[in-house]
C-alpha cells in the first residue's frame, strides 16, 4: 500500500512540472540544483523472501523430494517500515540537466518466515505418517546504497533516474522438524554482508532555496545465497540445498537540506 502511495505521489507532481516550465518561459531565472545536500527518508520495504530447491543427494532425501516433502519453491511478500539518512552532491550541467551522486543508509529489520508441512508417505514404519515441517527465513538488517542520479529539471522540480550498488546484512535460514521423531535440525544458515545493485526513479521538488521534498521507488537485488543442509550424525550421506533470492522494492519519501 505504501509503495503504491509513493507511486501516486510521483504522478501527482506532474502539474508542478508544467507550472515550473511555464514560469521559466516567462523569464524567471532557472533554479540551480548544484551543491551538497543531506537529508532523512522514511518509507517501506517489500520483499518476498523466495527460496528455491537446489542440489540434493542421498537415497532418503531423493525419496523425500519425490514425495513432495521439500517444495520446489516457496515465497510470500512481506512489508516492513524503514527510515534512513542520505547525503549527496548535484551538478547542474545546463539549464535543465542535473547529474549527481548519492549515498544513503536505511535502518529497519525485514524478517520473512515461511513454513511448509506435509505428512510423509514413506512406507518405512519409521517415517510413515510423520509430519515433516520445513521452515525458510530471510532477514535483512539495514541496507546501504551508493548511486548516481541523472535528472531533468523543470525549474523547482527535478525528475530523475538513479542506479548503483547496494549492500545489506542478510541472514538466510532453512530448518526441518519432525515432531513425532523428536527431531529438530541444526542451525542451517548463511549470514553476512551481501552486495548487489539498485535501480530506481523519483521526483524531487524544492519548497525553498534550501529545502526540498522527494518521493522515489528503488528496486534492489543483493547476491543470492545458498544454504547447504546436512546432518552427518542423524542422517549421514544426506544433503539438500535451498537458494534464497535476496531482492526487494523500497518506496519512500525524503526531506533534503542544501548546505
Amino acid at each position: 500500500m505504501f509503495i503504491r502511495t509513493v507511486a501516486a505521489a510521483l504522478l501527482v507532481t506532474t502539474p508542478a512540472l508544467a507550472a515550473d516550465d511555464t514560469a521559466s518561459s516567462m523569464g524567471r531565472a532557472p533554479t540551480t540544483w548544484s551543491g551538497l545536500y543531506g537529508g532523512v527518508t522514511a518509507g517501506a520495504l517489500k520483499s518476498d523472501g523466495e527460496a528455491s530447491l537446489g542440489d540434493y543427494e542421498g537415497d532418503l532425501i531423493t525419496l523425500d523430494v519425490s514425495n513432495g516433502l521439500f517444495p520446489d519453491s516457496i515465497d510470500g511478500s512481506d512489508t516492513s517500515l524503514i527510515g534512513g539518512v542520505t547525503i549527496g552532491y548535484n551538478h547542474q550541467i545546463n539549464d535543465a540537466w542535473v547529474a549527481g551522486v548519492e549515498l544513503d543508509l536505511s535502518f529497519g529489520n525485514s524478517d520473512i518466515e515461511h513454513g511448509f508441512a506435509r505428512v510423509d508417505p514413506n512406507p518405512d514404519p519409521i517415517f510413515n505418517g510423520v509430519n515433516t515441517v520445513t521452515g525458510y527465513r530471510t532477514e535483512l538488517d539495514g541496507l546501504a546504497t551508493a548511486r548516481v542520479r541523472l535528472g531533468y529539471s523543470f525549474g523547482d522540480t527535478l525528475a530523475y533516474a538513479t542506479g548503483g550498488i547496494a549492500a545489506g546484512r542478510v541472514t538466510n535460514s532453512f530448518s526441518l522438524e519432525m515432531t513425532e521423531l523428536g527431531y529438530t535440525s541444526p542451525d542451517w544458515n548463511t549470514s553476512g554482508t551481501r552486495f548487489g545493485y539498485v535501480l530506481g526513479a523519483g521526483v524531487e521538488h524544492r519548497m525553498t532555496e534550501a529545502v526540498s521534498i522527494k518521493a522515489e521507488i528503488l528496486s534492489y537485488d543483493l547476491k543470492d545465497a545458498t544454504v547447504h543442509a546436512t546432518d552427518p550424525t542423524n542422517f549421514p550421506g544426506q544433503a539438500i540445498d535451498y537458494e534464497f533470492d535476496n531482492a526487494g522494492v523500497i518506496g519512500r519519501i525524503g526531506l533534503n537540506f542544501r548546505f
